[in-house]
């Protein structure tokens, strides 16, 4: 791990923190890719991934976006309310599983809320190309826009689009006409909500998988409105219930099965586990490939359809 002390704290917009982390001995930090993200350990005992949205080539600091979740399982809310500036922090080296590709000559960038912490290091990395992009952001309200001074710099004013709702579901952005035809040469990235994941996921259904990249923004919480099942072992024939406000992992370990895991969001892979029957329902980000999801899941937030699943360990 990496120790690090917060350099500032500022309020980026509604519910939004960012946090500068900078080596406690002044050394470099480890070098990043547009879209890598860091672990980082957060009092209390919770470790949380979070996206770094600054500069790629600078090398003197990590800069996070955190959104305080306020019905979450409690990291986001004890990086907002327990973390001082000056604090020192553990953290990884940065990890990228939503890597910018740099050979194409169009993108279209679509963010949603805090989504936008990637997407931002990207733009970033875009323009030190001279590579031409597009800019959708999508908020609720004004109050909740993060970065738009930023963003107004690095995308250029034609191609730089604000879709902020108030309430209105015609201010959207309207996802099928935007992306009714394949880009030219182009790729898309989008991060945000389920919601606006699914918009694009549809609307490009038909397009090559590798011109599509998606990294899902999940908020911490459990709401109780999945439906319950039970999960059995494979090994023993042992049946675990699973509520509603809990994860298959937390089940596991309540039973004293101990799985390893490390992220809890679905996008490091560490607790991907076997199942031998049931039909689950992957809430992954994009860790396993559709072939993979026919025989492993992501039991940290990967749920089940069927009344039963049974796992192989």
């Amino acid at each position: 791990m990496i120790k690090v002390f917060v350099k500032s704290i500022g309020c980026e917009a509604k519910n939004i923190k960012t946090f500068e982390l900078v080596d406690v001995s002044g050394s470099a930090l480890p070098p990043f890719t547009a879209g890598a993200y860091i672990d980082v350990n957060l009092p209390g005992g919770f470790m949380r991934q979070y996206s770094l949205c600054n500069d790629p080539a600078e090398t003197d600091r990590y800069l996070l976006a955190v959104f305080r979740e306020a019905e979450g399982r409690g990291g986001s809310i004890a990086f907002h309310d327990k973390v001082a500036l000056g604090d020192e922090l553990e953290i990884s080296a940065p990890q990228n599983n939503f890597p910018l590709d740099h050979r194409y000559m169009n993108y279209t960038m679509i963010a949603g809320g805090i989504g936008v912490a990637p997407l931002l290091a990207m733009a970033y990395k875009l323009r030190s190309l001279s590579k031409a992009f597009d800019f959708h952001m999508c908020v609720r309200s004004a109050d909740q826009l993060p970065f738009k001074t930023e963003l107004e710099e690095l995308v250029e004013p034609d191609r730089l689009h604000f879709h902020i709702t108030n309430g209105d579901p015609s201010r959207r952005l309207d996802v099928e006409t935007l992306l009714a035809k394949p880009i030219s040469a182009g790729q898309i990235y989008c991060c945000g909500p389920e919601e606006l994941i699914n918009a694009v996921g549809e609307a490009t259904s038909s397009w090559h998988s590798h011109t599509v990249r998606f990294e899902l923004f999940k908020p911490e919480t459990l709401d109780g409105t999945d439906e319950e099942f039970d999960v059995k072992i494979a090994s023993t024939g042992q049946v675990i219930r699973v509520g509603s406000r809990e994860t298959i992992l937390a089940a596991l370990w309540k039973a004293g099965i101990k799985k390893p895991f490390s992220c809890e969001l679905g996008i490091c892979g560490t607790c991907r586990t076997p199942f031998i029957e049931g039909v689950p329902i992957h809430r992954d980000d994009n860790v396993l490939s559709l072939k993979e999801r026919e025989k492993e899941l992501t039991i940290c937030v990967s749920r089940c359809k069927s009344p039963l699943l049974k796992i192989d360990i």
